[in-house]
């Protein structure tokens, strides 16, 4: 199912999916454990490597599935330059306005909610750094679906644009979370 997205701050305009015509649609229930499940993993691990690329960025920033803004709130603080955090679910958006409505000096983050198989944002805004954190590329469990997102990125990333992807080890196993996580 494709739409075409309404402009965004950017003023850009492109084809896209509707978030929610497919895949999985637990992210919204996911929302209200997300921040404390992150806080006890290798989740709480990655903001300060996020953060060095992005100290570096000379323009746009993209973060792909922002969620509740874990990484792309302390990325805001510290960037010199626009940021973009996109991500399909409602729920998890609200969390992340909620906190950047109680921050100050994040006025260059922009949250949008959106499909990263088909991100958009026309090919001309040019993304200096796209990142891609904790394991987001890893939930992508079809071949079709990791195509497509990577194809989505190729597309607004800008020439000699950077592309950062953190992968998790060992996730089909989940070894982190034996005996420490638990939601009933």
């Amino acid at each position: 199912m494709t739409r075409k997205s309404s402009p965004h701050r950017s003023g850009s305009r492109a084809e896209t999916r509707d978030p929610k015509a497919e895949g999985w649609h637990g992210w919204d229930d996911y929302a209200q454990f997300y921040d404390w499940e992150n806080a006890q993993t290798l989740g709480r691990q990655d903001v300060g490597f996020w953060q060095r690329l992005a100290r570096q960025a000379q323009g746009p920033i993209l973060e792909l599935g922002s969620g509740t803004g874990r990484v792309t709130l302390p990325v805001g603080r510290i960037a010199r330059v626009p940021l973009i955090g996109i991500d399909r679910s409602d729920m998890m958006l609200a969390h992340a306005r909620r906190r950047l409505r109680q921050s100050r000096g994040l006025s260059r983050v922009n949250l949008v909610r959106g499909d990263i198989r088909a991100l958009p944002f026309a090919g001309h805004i040019g993304f200096q750094l796209v990142m891609a954190p904790y394991g987001i590329l890893q939930s992508l469990v079809r071949e079709s679906d990791l195509k497509e997102t990577l194809q989505s990125v190729v597309r607004v990333l800008a020439p000699g644009g950077l592309f950062g992807v953190d992968l998790v080890p060992d996730l089909p196993q989940w070894s982190e979370y034996r005996g420490r996580v638990r939601l009933r």
